[in-house]
C-alpha cells in the first residue's frame, strides 16, 4: 500500500462511520416520531365525553349529521355477550376521511375513531363492547359532508361495567 492508498482509506473511514451513525439515530427516532404523531391526533376529549350528545360536539361540533344509506352496519341482531360484539362499517362513498363507532348506553359511548388516507376505501371490521341492549351509531365522514347510519343491537350479557 503506498501512502496515496492510505490517505483514501483514512479519509472514508469517518464517512462511513458518520453515514452509519446517521442510519442508525434515523432508524431509531422515526418510529417514536410517527407514534407521537399517532396520538397527537387521538380524540382524547371525545373518549372522556360520558354523554352522545357530549361525543358528537366534540367530534363534529354543529355540523348537521343526516342518516345516509349508502352506509351499512353489519352486526347481529342478538350478541349472547357484550365483551365482543363483531361489527362492519362499509360505505359507498369515495372520499372518506374517518369513520366513528359510537354505542348510546355505552358510559363512555365513543368506541372507536379511525382515521382513513384518500387512499383507502371505507371499510371497518372490528369487535366492540356494549354495556347493554342499545343503538350503534356510524359516523362517516367525508370531502362532501358528515352522514350516519344506526344499528338496534340487543345484548344478553353487558360487556362494560362501570
Amino acid at each position: 500500500m503506498d501512502e496515496r492508498d492510505l490517505i483514501l482509506t483514512i479519509d472514508r473511514a469517518p464517512t462511513r462511520r458518520r453515514l452509519l451513525r446517521a442510519a442508525i439515530t434515523a432508524a431509531c427516532t422515526l418510529p417514536f416520531a410517527w407514534i407521537k404523531g399517532a396520538f397527537a391526533a387521538r380524540p382524547i376529549e371525545a373518549f372522556r365525553a360520558e354523554t352522545v350528545a357530549d361525543t358528537v360536539a366534540v367530534l363534529f361540533g354543529d355540523r348537521p349529521i343526516p342518516e345516509s344509506d349508502r352506509i351499512r352496519i353489519s352486526a347481529a341482531d342478538l350478541a349472547e355477550n357484550g365483551s365482543v360484539v363483531p361489527i362492519k362499517i362499509e360505505t359507498d362513498f369515495t372520499d372518506v376521511t374517518a369513520v366513528s363507532i359510537i354505542a348510546m348506553k355505552n358510559p363512555v359511548p365513543l368506541v372507536a375513531k379511525f382515521a382513513f388516507s384518500t387512499a383507502t376505501k371505507g371499510f371497518v371490521a372490528t369487535r366492540i363492547k356494549l354495556a347493554s341492549s342499545s343503538e350503534v351509531i356510524a359516523v362517516v365522514e367525508t370531502g362532501s359532508g358528515t352522514y350516519q347510519a344506526r344499528k338496534p343491537i340487543e345484548v344478553t350479557i353487558g360487556g362494560c361495567s362501570v
